[in-house]
């Protein structure tokens, strides 16, 4: 049966064990945005949350109560159907952890290497898939900059699609809290990753920057190189620094930047020369333009370590681990039902 009071989710509406569910539970199939099928995302719920136990054929309901019998027998889970609920409070207590790819665009690959500690931490987990373009010289950076126009005179903006995402997965698999979430990236991501929080900052409570191959400080250069001519939010609202630095100082939001020692390397520009800065020196420059606006941040130089993904998520991952979930006491505040309307 449904989920009553749950029309708006297509998810929900599917009887326990369906196909519908199956696809979307734990290590989820490829799903479109559905306000735009030119983007795609993957998801990771983990085995306690409702979508997961209703792929499983447990016909529970959006607050995690059970309203009737197993109706499909599928292969049980490891922990012989004992289930922890959402580790916060309340039936929203799923925290939001998103994982934003590099380069390559592998969102599939990078949602199973984040997935143990959605498991783990008790969150959904988003790994977005932003296509790359073929338009030379900036179309594998479309979504770095947040803003990009194609071809065609077209402009995306990559971080409203994000927000999209986040809503889409919000309604569809429920039981989130999205007020505020994790976000991680390394090399491409992580160049998206800090130009999102700059114009977004209330929105994350965990920022975890890896080697980002180009940086935005925080200085009066033309957008990417700097602020000026950034993209602004629908409201109109810019980049505030300041806004920013009272959330760190607070610990409303915790930033961790992290590079290789080694990661010396210089991107080729559009006429063949070699860029100024290596990505060392991009990120040292970001750190400097953080100190210089008194953004508070953690800083891990990683000692024997070019430019390897996963060198640097062994470093990041004990850090999101303990941030990754909303503060208590945000946590607590919100025990509203789940919005599934």
């Amino acid at each position: 049966m449904g989920v009553a009071g749950s029309e708006r989710s297509t998810l929900y509406a599917a009887p326990p064990g369906h196909l519908t569910l199956i696809m979307a539970a734990r290590k989820s199939a490829s799903y479109t945005l559905p306000s735009d099928p030119r983007f795609s995302f993957y998801v990771y719920t983990p085995r306690s949350h409702p979508i997961t136990r209703r792929a499983r054929g447990e016909d529970i309901g959006v607050d995690g109560v059970v309203t009737g019998p197993k109706t499909v027998s599928l292969t049980d889970s490891p922990m012989k159907g004992t289930f922890v609920f959402g580790r916060g409070a309340g039936p929203k207590g799923f925290g939001l952890m998103v994982a934003i790819h590099d380069s390559k665009r592998d969102a599939e690959k990078l949602r199973d290497e984040w997935a143990d500690i959605a498991e783990e931490e008790g969150c959904i987990l988003l790994s977005p898939c932003f296509p790359c373009d073929i338009k030379f010289p900036d179309g594998p950076d479309n979504f770095k900059k947040l803003e990009w126009e194609t071809a065609s005179g077209e402009i995306i903006r990559y971080d409203e699609v994000l927000l999209q995402m986040i809503d889409t997965v919000e309604r569809e698999w429920g039981c989130v809290d999205t007020r505020t979430f994790a976000l991680i990236g390394f090399s491409g991501g992580g160049q998206f990753v800090h130009r999102f929080l700059y114009l977004y900052p209330e929105r994350l409570h965990a920022v975890s920057i890896g080697a980002p191959g180009r940086a935005t400080p925080l200085i009066d250069e033309p957008w990417p190189a700097g602020i000026v001519g950034a993209p602004t939010r629908k409201d109109g609202s810019g980049i505030d620094p300041k806004k920013i630095a009272e959330r760190t100082q607070s610990g409303e939001t915790v930033v961790q930047l992290l590079i290789g020692d080694q990661d010396h390397w210089r991107p080729v520009q559009p006429d063949g020369s070699l860029a100024p800065m290596s990505r060392l020196d991009c990120t040292n420059a970001l750190k400097a333009s953080f100190d210089a606006h008194g953004i508070k941040y953690g800083f891990k130089l990683v000692p024997g370590v070019k430019h390897d993904a996963a060198e640097i998520r062994a470093v990041a991952k004990p850090w999101i681990r303990k941030y990754v979930r909303q503060p208590v006491a945000s946590m607590v505040a919100n025990r509203s039902m789940c919005k599934m309307h």
